[in-house]
């Protein structure tokens, strides 16, 4: 497709924004794609947004909200994920490569479920 004259590429503007503003972009672009990822699994696994709030025990709003890259707290992915059948592992890792696994359902069991 080929732009007006004069149009700016997207791309070229972004690349002057300051750093932080880009980060704070690639930090929201990172938070949807994660969201989106995670509408897949729960779509692959035939479940509804109202059937992961009842088994999550949160409320549906959260599950839209995570969903759209907009409520990424671990305890809610982690419940999230159990309530379709699969689980969420975080990873951390140093500079030099050694990694620890936190099972996210760990973190999430002990926090008290919310209420609709």
């Amino acid at each position: 497709m080929s732009m007006k004259p004069g149009a700016v590429h997207w791309s070229d503007m972004r690349a002057e924004l300051p750093a932080d503003v880009q980060g704070r972009l690639n930090e929201k672009r990172a938070r949807r794609l994660a969201g989106e990822a995670m509408a897949e699994l729960r779509r692959a696994a035939g479940v509804t947004q109202a059937e992961v709030a009842i088994g999550a025990a949160i409320p549906q709003s959260n599950v839209s909200r995570t969903e759209k890259g907009d409520n990424m707290l671990l305890s809610t992915i982690g419940r999230y994920m159990h309530a379709i059948g699969g689980s969420a592992e975080l990873v951390l890792r140093n500079a030099e490569g050694t990694e620890i696994h936190i099972a996210l359902d760990a973190v999430s069991a002990d926090l008290p479920k919310q209420s609709r």
